[in-house]
């Protein structure tokens, strides 16, 4: 049963721009293993979700036009150093808006390296001025964070090789993982960070909490880079569910996965890297 009531799209155009990511679509962009993205909101109201690894957002955003420290407020789509390694370096360049994130973004983790070390990749400084979202707000007119996402029985989870203990013993199932919903004029917009939680959860928590069964464009990370060709075609079965017009999938979907989606879709499916600018 839908749960959050969503007011009327907006009616002036947005912009999404691409600020960091791993591949670039501008030859002047750098790139990283890291994701930053801006939303442009009618009445020039600038908002932010994540800070990629590096200062690399902050420089390809001037690029750009754009300029992050400005923003009103940040969105965090979870507390991994590639979506958060920036904080410091935004602070510095003047940034001091609130930044949404889920209760366990900074909680301690680590990842598992190739040669059986832990890793730690936990959120890497302090900020004071954050809002904690346990489960979904609206953070501006027609923009919305969702987080605790239920996952599903037997529905796939990007949690691999992720633990909250540095024996590696734990496993982390990434609870901060969030998105953005972005109701522009075009329709649903589903602005992903590493979407952890896995796709088809976390677009049939937002069917369930909104009533949405369709979606205009989904845009971001699909984390189907350690993924096979079976989880290739559910994320494709999942896509075709909710009928978008527009699929960008870019930093941990993998260009495997990405080659995969572009074949197989009869909806556009663009590339996604710095530099990428959509507008609704």
């Amino acid at each position: 049963m839908a749960n959050l009531t969503l007011n009327q799209p907006l009616t002036d155009v947005c912009k999404v721009s691409v600020l960091c990511d791993n591949h670039s679509q501008r030859e002047t962009l750098g790139k990283e293993w890291g994701l930053s993205i801006s939303i442009e909101l009618p009445q020039d109201k600038l908002w932010l979700l994540d800070c990629a690894d590096t200062s690399l957002f902050l420089k390809n955003a001037k690029e750009m036009g754009i300029q992050p420290e400005k923003a009103k407020a940040m969105a965090l789509s979870h507390g991994h150093w590639d979506h958060t390694g920036g904080m410091d370096d935004l602070m510095k360049a003047g940034f001091m808006g609130p930044v949404y994130a889920h209760p366990d973004f900074a909680t301690k983790r680590y990842a598992k390296e190739d040669d059986g070390s832990a890793q730690d990749i936990s959120f890497p400084c302090e900020y004071p001025g954050t809002i904690i979202v346990r489960d979904y707000v609206e953070l501006d007119d027609g923009l919305y964070m969702i987080t605790e996402i239920p996952r599903r029985e037997g529905f796939f989870e990007a949690t691999e090789g992720l633990y909250t203990d540095q024996d590696l013993t734990k496993t982390d199932h990434v609870p901060d993982d969030a998105f953005l919903l972005l109701m522009s004029k075009a329709g649903p917009i589903v602005i992903l960070g590493c979407c952890h939680s896995g796709l088809g959860n976390s677009l049939y928590h937002l069917r369930d909490l909104t009533g949405l069964d369709s979606v205009h464009a989904i845009i971001g990370g699909l984390h189907l880079f350690h993924s096979d060709g079976k989880e290739f075609e559910n994320t494709a079965k999942i896509i075709e569910e909710f009928s978008p017009e527009m699929v960008s999938p870019g930093h941990c979907t993998g260009d495997d996965g990405y080659e995969f989606l572009k074949n197989r879709l009869s909806c556009e499916v663009l590339p996604m890297g710095s530099g990428a600018v959509y507008q609704f």
